[in-house]
């Protein structure tokens, strides 16, 4: 495969003169930027800043690879390798999830024999797989990206709005817009790692593909926190396991298919090597957020079979290698890679074998409140409390016109199994009728609301509530979502003044009073 076209060779590279200088400017600017950003406080990352979770997973070698892909970790028999997996965001600024941005991943190989790359971690058993959300890069050169970053990352804002005032940038600009996503889950999108890398030999080049399958179970909590990536991530894994297909494009065309121009989608065809499992697991307590952030991820960390490849890879082995070190000195932390270990799947959570799809609660020509607070407990003990039959009327009491409950009946099963139902009566004497439509332990739950016997039968057929319950900082959130159907324009105007004057402050006051229950 190392024949000519137009002068170019499969799997070369093109190397200009100016790259070391420019990679030492980069390390100067992001050094500078850090130094700024977190003064007084942990270094984070310069990019890829805000991570949603770092994940267990493995990493499993398709079957009967044909001998032209047993290469470097594909290489014998097929094989299942320990893996971390992290999620993050692309941009420096911490920000809210609804923002678009690049979406990233980096998996992390363990139990991967063979000299590395890298000076400091020849011998290290690990080999690093990074990728984006977006198929191709916004940058078409290194002197076009470090023109940008010396925008974006200089302390004079005058600078950055020359940079976006100068029509000679519209393309970057215009490709960066294209490269951002707006994003409800990472374990529903692609992502490309959009660099190429050496596949065995000198000759062949191919670029990484990660694909989610169509049958994971996605779980969305809202679209609407500041972190609703990492809410919607734990939730989705809390009985649910994740998988994704990793492909190989091979280049095949060396003019087409360029090693040194990342913003050209290659356009062969996408070979599956292996697919990675993400397991269902708790990986959101503050511990396991610290070490997914504290980790370190490379494209050079890797076997020689997979160096990588193109003006880019190359300037990331010395701005990443350096910066790691730069920012784990700041944090006085060593720079570690994690071993493979007999237990390192023994805390996974085991899934139910079922294929279940659970009823969703309608989203259009709805009236809809939350209410939230922060418990200092387990989510398994603030679960058990609110879910409870018996504690209800203990914690959901008058608030304003809105009668507490005062008799709980169960109806049918034990308000444990999506089915069963109870009838609620209110100290009013207003009566209605809750029905579970989901229910995973510890969770969340939701319900629907039918037959009410009073002024709302003329308002609405149906309600729902539902439950979620969130890790935050090692406490757990409690969220309570009332949704309202209506029945037509004057219901609509109603509830549209009843749900913000009463019902917000009915629910409120009802977490509130579950919430001194739990920390008593």
């Amino acid at each position: 495969m190392s024949y000519l076209l137009s002068g170019k060779k499969i799997g070369h590279e093109y190397v200009t003169t100016d790259e070391d200088s420019i990679a030492s400017q980069m390390v100067n600017e992001f050094e500078a930027q850090v130094t700024r950003l977190y003064k007084d406080k942990k270094m984070l990352r310069q990019v890829h800043t805000k991570m949603h979770g770092c994940v267990k997973a493995t990493f499993a070698v398709e079957k009967n690879l044909p001998d032209d892909l047993k290469v470097g970790v594909f290489a014998g028999t097929a094989k299942e390798y320990q893996a971390w997996v992290r999620f993050s965001n692309g941009n420096t600024q911490t920000q809210k999830d609804k923002k678009k941005d690049i979406r990233g991943v980096a998996v992390k190989l363990m139990g991967v024999p063979g000299e590395k790359i890298l000076n400091d971690a020849h011998f290290q058993e690990t080999q690093d797989f990074l990728l984006m959300s977006s198929e191709t890069f916004f940058a078409k050169t290194i002197k076009e990206l470090n023109t940008l970053l010396t925008a974006l990352t200089s302390a004079s804002k005058i600078k950055t709005l020359l940079y976006f005032l100068n029509p000679f940038h519209l393309p970057t600009l215009m490709r960066i817009n294209k490269s951002m996503v707006a994003c409800d889950n990472p374990l529903s999108i692609p992502y490309w790692s959009t660099q190429p890398y050496q596949f065995g030999t000198v000759d062949r080049a191919v670029k990484y593909h990660l694909r989610p399958s169509p049958e994971n179970q996605v779980v969305i909590e809202n679209t609407t926190d500041y972190d609703y990536l990492r809410y919607n991530l734990a939730q989705s894994l809390h009985d649910n396991e994740a998988k994704f297909d990793f492909y190989v494009q091979f280049q095949t065309d060396a003019e087409a298919m360029p090693i040194e121009d990342p913003t050209v989608a290659w356009t062969s065809q996408y070979i599956k090597l292996a697919t990675l499992t993400i397991y269902a697991q708790v990986f959101d307590s503050n511990a396991q957020m610290e070490f997914g952030d504290n980790l370190s991820f490379n494209p050079w960390h890797s076997l020689p079979a997979h160096r990588p490849l193109g003006s880019f890879n190359r300037v990331r082995k010395r701005v990443y290698e350096v910066m790691s070190k730069f920012r784990h000195d700041k944090n006085k932390l060593p720079v570690l890679e994690p071993k493979e270990s007999p237990d390192f799947l023994q805390d996974i959570i085991k899934t139910n074998s079922r294929k279940i799809i659970d009823q969703q609660v309608p989203s259009k020509k709805i009236l809809q409140t939350t209410a939230e607070v922060i418990v200092n407990c387990s989510k398994e003990k603030a679960y058990k409390y609110v879910s409870s039959v018996k504690e209800l009327p203990n914690w959901l009491l008058k608030t304003g016109p809105i009668y507490g409950v005062i008799n709980v009946k169960i109806l049918r099963g034990n308000w444990e199994k999506v089915g069963d139902n109870r009838q609620v009566e209110r100290g009013d004497g207003a009566k209605l009728v809750e029905e579970l439509i989901t229910v995973h332990p510890h969770s969340h739950y939701a319900y629907q609301t039918t037959d009410f016997s009073d002024i709302f039968k003329k308002m609405t057929n149906k309600t729902y509530g539902q439950m979620w319950f969130d890790t935050v900082d090692d406490q757990t959130r409690l969220r309570w979502v009332y949704t309202f159907t209506y029945k037509n324009i004057f219901a609509k105007l109603f509830l549209m003044l009843f749900i913000p004057l009463f019902l917000k402050k009915y629910l409120q006051n009802g977490l509130n009073n579950a919430k001194a229950y739990l920390e008593d």
